[in-house]
């Protein structure tokens, strides 16, 4: 029975060093809350492009997540991917500021969002 119980504390923690060692690193830039970010910013530039029609065609990861976006809404979906966009951007610029591949990958997709003829100006 301790072996048992051992073994599972052992197979616990190894599982655990695994998750560290495999998990995105934060000044990587590729944490679960830029996950969250792009997987929102994705579905709106779906919907601005017509390959989905609304949210509820989003990931199921990005429509748990669009609620805390709700700031960025414009009443277009090209506006709202530029806002997404900026904002992301603003945000990775503060909390990862030795991201240097994000934060170019971020500042190419507000270019390309924010110069969409469909934006509001």
């Amino acid at each position: 029975m301790a072996a048992a119980a051992g073994f599972s504390v052992f197979v616990a923690v190894a599982w655990f060093v695994w998750l560290l060692l495999t998990s995105p690193s934060e000044p990587d830039g590729f944490g679960q809350d830029h996950q969250e970010q792009s997987a929102v910013a994705s579905c709106w530039r779906g919907i601005r492009d017509g390959s989905i029609s609304d949210t509820t065609q989003c990931s199921d990861y990005a429509q748990a997540h669009l609620d805390f976006f709700t700031e960025q809404l414009a009443p277009d979906a090209a506006t709202t991917t530029c806002n997404l966009s900026r904002s992301h951007l603003a945000y990775a610029r503060n909390s990862s500021p030795d991201a240097t591949a994000l934060l170019a990958q971020l500042e190419e997709e507000v270019q390309a969002d924010c110069s969409h003829p469909d934006v509001t100006r």
